[in-house]
């Protein structure tokens, strides 16, 4: 026979409920607390996951903690609100349609809006004249050397 369940304090006053207010949850926390609370992933293994340090995924999971508390014990709403998230951007040259599509999913063959296949990624500071990889500059892979000048050109020794 089990054991008779003891009486415990509990110091909460329901009647608070809909204190109003917003909660702003970033992506971030939400991606911590699925981790670490639905997916059952330690600390170390989820921070991993996330591309950041454990004591970083432990202030953000706490804080997530917290304010999801906040909205289950108030009542109070939650809005989304964007964070440090990695996503690519990409363009359909066909019918003008932008979305996003997140790391690790592959290159996507056609637009989702008008399936034509003349899409590019329009991520910030990739593209012509950037500076990134791909544009025209000559000292990338394939160049032959061409856009090197002399000794030293390109490491920042000297002005042009």
């Amino acid at each position: 026979m089990p054991r008779r369940k003891k009486r415990r304090w509990v110091f909460l006053d329901l009647y608070e409920r809909g204190v109003g207010g917003n909660v702003e949850i970033s992506f971030d926390e939400l991606e911590a607390l699925r981790l670490a609370d639905i997916e059952g992933f330690n600390q170390n293994e989820a921070a991993k996951l996330m591309g950041i340090s454990q004591p970083t995924f432990h202030r953000i999971l706490k804080e997530a903690r917290r304010k999801a508390g906040l909205t289950i014990l108030y009542g109070m709403g939650y809005k989304l609100k964007g964070g440090d998230h990695i996503m690519r951007r990409f363009k359909c040259y066909d019918c003008g349609y932008e979305w996003e599509e997140p790391f690790g999913t592959g290159r996507p063959e056609t637009c989702p809006k008008c399936g034509s296949a003349n899409i590019h990624r329009m991520d910030p500071g990739r593209g012509r004249g950037k500076g990134g990889r791909g544009g025209r500059g000559g000292s990338g892979r394939g160049s032959g050397g061409a856009g090197r000048a002399g000794k030293g050109a390109g490491r920042g020794m000297g002005r042009g």
